[in-house]
């Protein structure tokens, strides 16, 4: 119910509490259908093999300490947590280091380093993976150029850890980057007059108040590489490294299906994972209590002393980064046999000709492409109204909102892909006319479910920024809820929607776990086809179509971050 409120010359609606509670219990219905179910049910299959699924399932929580005596579980488990701890640790400081030396002093190139960081975070990983096999494999580019002692060099636990470390360092470069951008320089000069040289200050004084930010990053790096499919679905035709996610993946994906081992290989996941979350959190909370007074300000780096050598530096980060591995893909697209080196005779078109010619690249393409279009308007537009939830309405149970989107983080997709089988393809849904198991919706849906939580945060950062004066000016107005947001929140945040849009397509097109899982039979896709093909050892088509693929979504990203820039300054002229 709405009361009306006199006001001078005009008479109002007060803004309903009832339409907000509408909105907020709508959004904790979609997250739960979304993200709780799916991840529900995988978790049930641990204790329930089968259950809704196989007549006579029975409980046995037993299967849960059965992961110390089965070799493959076991196996999985101790490689995802060296893999991912290994990471952790290397990519945590690579990515310190170089956010304290981008805010530290200014050089020639420095802005390279943001660069990698963004189109590192947006780049698939099995994409990736797949540059450092064509490199390192046995009959692969270094073998070519007479280069042998790279294959053991990187194929081996040691090397993976590396090459995710340099995959996967941005979101601490990020995370301590942000964590610089405000400085309060009193503490250094304290220490300074004390006699401290640089090295003292930096390890005594500005580490210890980043802490929080270097662990949080640290965690975020953990977190993505433990539950990352790309890596290992990458090097199974060339270096066998099971982790849990690829696990999970090989009992779904088997006849019959290993309900027992999906379920507890999923428990321990998610169990390490929102741990992990959980440690994340608290760092981030810590942080909140930093030692910035009204002294301190934006960083505005000084010139190095020596710039040639930090200019040096950021070129070898972007050559091992980007280079290394786009350029090995880039090459073999290029190129008649993976070892025939640089040659005249060697280079041809023929792959990109075979890309267009052939069907089922363009098709699976084409089929991505869609999903991931549809996938991101749902995402986008679900994720503005989660974020005008927790920003803009006085929804009581909007914590819940905001622990489904912090849990659904923590959620690889390959779980929630396997979480999805198990909740669509249940007989009492199929008897309603609602399985939706093997039809190309549940790509969608999916792809919404692991998308969602990047989608909001992206999103509320903008509308908690907007005035509250706007909103309640509006409501004066007459203006209903459904009306404020439409004329108000969503003009003014044009550009961070734009963004969320950006980045959910971007990771719809290249989403492997989730295509590999869930697309039906008869509807290629590009992750699964590219992949495929690298498996039958077809690299210059696979790597081909990927090249071709990238191009394609930086297209679209940069004609809708475009529309997001016109949509902000249109914003900002009707604000004046």
């Amino acid at each position: 119910m709405t009361a009306p409120v006199t006001v001078p010359g005009r008479r109002v609606r007060r803004p309903s509490p009832a339409a907000e509670d509408v909105l907020g219990w709508a959004m904790v219905a979609v997250l739960v259908v979304l993200v709780g179910l799916p991840l529900l049910f995988v978790l049930l299959q641990g204790v329930a093999p089968g259950l809704g699924l196989v007549r006579g399932s029975v409980w046995r929580p037993e299967l849960l300490a059965g992961i110390g005596d089965r070799p493959l579980w076991r196996t999985g488990l101790v490689n995802s947590l060296v893999l991912a701890g290994g990471a952790m640790v290397l990519g945590g400081a690579l990515g310190t280091g170089l956010a304290l030396l981008r805010t530290g002093v200014s050089f020639p190139g420095a802005r390279l380093l943001d660069a990698t960081a963004w189109i590192l975070l947006v780049s698939p990983s099995f994409v990736l993976a797949q540059g450092w096999v064509l490199l390192a494999s046995p009959s692969g580019i270094a073998s070519g150029f007479g280069q042998d002692w790279v294959t053991a060099l990187v194929l081996s636990p040691g090397g993976l850890v590396v090459i995710m470390s340099l995959t996967q360092y941005p979101l601490a470069y990020l995370a301590v980057s942000a964590a610089l951008r405000w400085d309060d320089r009193s503490h250094r000069h304290a220490a300074a007059l004390s006699g401290a040289g640089p090295w003292t200050v930096l390890r005594t004084v500005r580490l210890p108040l980043l802490w929080p930010a270097v662990l949080s990053g640290a965690v975020l790096v953990f977190v993505d590489v433990l539950g990352d499919f790309g890596l290992p679905a990458a090097l199974s035709t060339a270096y066998p490294f099971p982790t849990l996610p690829y696990a999970i993946y090989a009992s779904v994906r088997q006849s019959p299906v290993r309900f027992d081992s999906a379920g507890v290989l999923s428990f321990y996941l998610v169990v390490i994972l929102i741990a992990a979350m959980l440690l994340y959190l608290w760092a981030v909370r810590r942080g909140a209590r930093g030692a910035l007074t009204g002294t301190a300000s934006r960083i505005d780096p000084p010139p190095a002393r020596r710039p040639a050598r930090w200019t040096v530096l950021t070129a070898a980060v972007v050559g091992l980064t980007l280079v290394v591995p786009l350029g090995s893909s880039l090459l073999v697209s290029l190129s008649h046999n993976v070892s025939g080196g640089l040659t005249w005779s060697n280079l041809t078109f023929g792959h990109y000709h075979a890309a267009f010619a052939e069907g089922e690249l363009l098709i699976g393409a084409r089929n991505s492409v869609l999903v991931a279009i549809a996938a991101a308007v749902l995402t986008t537009v679900l994720g503005f109204l989660c974020a005008v939830v927790l920003t803009s309405t006085g929804f009581r149970a909007r914590v819940l909102v905001d622990l489904a989107g912090t849990v659904s983080l923590a959620v690889p997709g390959i779980v929630l892909a396997v979480g999805f089988i198990f909740v669509w393809n249940q007989p009492v849904l199929a008897s309603a006319g609602l399985a939706l198991y093997g039809s190309p919706v549940l790509l969608v849906l999916a792809g919404v479910a692991s998308a969602l939580p990047v989608s909001v945060r992206l999103q509320v950062g903008a509308l908690a920024r907007l005035p509250g004066g706007f909103l309640a000016a509006a409501a004066l107005s007459g203006a209903g809820f459904a009306a404020r947001i439409r004329t108000v929140l969503v003009p003014l945040a044009g550009s961070a929607v734009v963004s969320a849009f950006v980045a959910v397509l971007a990771m719809g097109v290249f989403d492997l776990a989730t295509t590999t899982m869930l697309a039906p039979p008869g509807f290629p896709t590009l992750p699964v086809v590219v992949l495929t093909e690298f498996d039958r050892g077809r690299y210059g088509y696979a790597t081909a179509g990927a090249v071709l693929s990238a191009a394609l979504v930086l297209i679209l990203a940069a004609l809708a971050a475009r529309q997001g820039r016109r949509l902000e300054a249109a914003a900002r002229e009707e604000t004046r």
